[in-house]
């Protein structure tokens, strides 16, 4: 069984109300998944059918619902806040009825993971011990990412 993926960039800002640490958590056990072969990887975008450079993208990282979406819908889907027009344009291509995922989406920031946490409580935030795992499978926990403490400052 493979290793969980190391974070190697910088802190990623705040999404749906998730944390870095959440998103890199979310983002481990997808790539966990992908790495022992028990997920696809991503290779058709879910929005524009494009097979060019496809990745994985969740809305809610407490969930086991990862989107794949090539790297140009995925910066507009992320930058839909500050750049709602070129969003607009992707919705306004690509959706049939309105009602797809993509096109309900808030152009404004909301605190979807506070809304879980408040609804669910806090264990919800456990995306470990509710992932769909195959038989006789252990996570290895001493490898879930934690933020690096930083030294104090002097």
């Amino acid at each position: 069984m493979k290793n969980l993926r190391k974070w190697p960039w910088g802190i990623l800002p705040a999404y749906n109300g998730f944390s870095h640490e959440e998103r890199v958590r979310g983002w481990q056990l997808v790539g966990w998944f992908i790495d022992n072969g028990w997920k696809p990887k991503a290779a058709v975008c879910a929005i524009s059918g494009s097979t060019e450079r496809v990745q994985y993208h969740s809305e809610n990282y407490y969930g086991w619902t990862p989107y794949a979406l090539n790297q140009q819908v995925h910066f507009a889907l992320h930058q839909r806040f500050n750049r709602p027009k070129r969003w607009l344009e992707i919705v306004e291509r690509y959706a049939v009825t309105g009602e797809e995922w993509f096109a309900k989406l808030a152009l404004e920031p909301i605190d979807l993971a506070g809304n879980l946490r408040a609804e669910h409580g806090p264990d919800v935030a456990d995306i470990w011990t509710r992932a769909p795992l195959p038989p006789n499978v252990s996570i290895p926990r001493h490898q879930i990412y934690t933020m690096p403490e930083t030294a104090p400052v002097t």
